[in-house]
């Protein structure tokens, strides 16, 4: 995968962990339906370094649904992507977890992000990217929660897509 920046390596099994652990702080580590708009101000409220904006959909360039600034821990967040994780869609609801996850890993935890100069190709378990998705879909989709569940009940339980459910799903080792 080629990526501007790189951080340092985490295996999705260290991402669970981290994500359980902010479930377990913050009392949902049974809730199925994570309510991660409400989280958004409660992160806001406790957390210092932590704040969020709705913003116009013209202000973020149309490729990006939410943004992160890993040196103010600010979160930008498209107001329809907003307005649609409120309605419980799922892949929207997974954007804002998404972000979250970015605030957490470079902002909370300090993990390290380094530039790419030399353009070379990075593992997914280095990508920055790749680890905010993955915590996205720990965070959301709890592991210990969904052994015997197919994709459809993981969708509709922990409203999240069926991609990213068949993708938990897939990954629940």
């Amino acid at each position: 995968m080629l990526a501007d920046y790189y951080v340092e390596a985490k295996s999705r099994k260290e991402i669970r962990g981290l994500a359980n652990l902010l479930r377990n702080k913050l009392g949902l580590q049974d809730v199925l339906w994570i309510p991660i708009v409400e989280l958004l101000d409660i992160l806001a409220e406790t957390i210092e370094e932590f704040s969020y904006e709705v913003v116009p959909d013209n202000e973020l360039a149309n490729e990006i649904h939410a943004e992160t600034d890993i040196v103010t821990g600010h979160i930008k967040i498209k107001e329809s992507v907003y307005v649609r994780a409120c309605d419980g869609e799922g892949r929207d609801r997974m954007t804002i977890a998404h972000e979250i996850g970015h605030f957490f890993m470079l902002c909370l935890c300090g993990f390290k992000l380094h530039r790419n100069y030399e353009n070379n190709i990075i593992p997914a378990y280095k990508d920055p990217e790749w680890q905010a998705k993955c915590f996205a879909g720990e965070f959301m989709v709890g592991k210990h929660l969904i052994n015997d569940m197919d994709i459809f009940e993981i969708a509709n339980k922990c409203g999240v897509s069926l991609d990213a459910a068949g993708y938990q799903c897939a990954h629940n080792d």
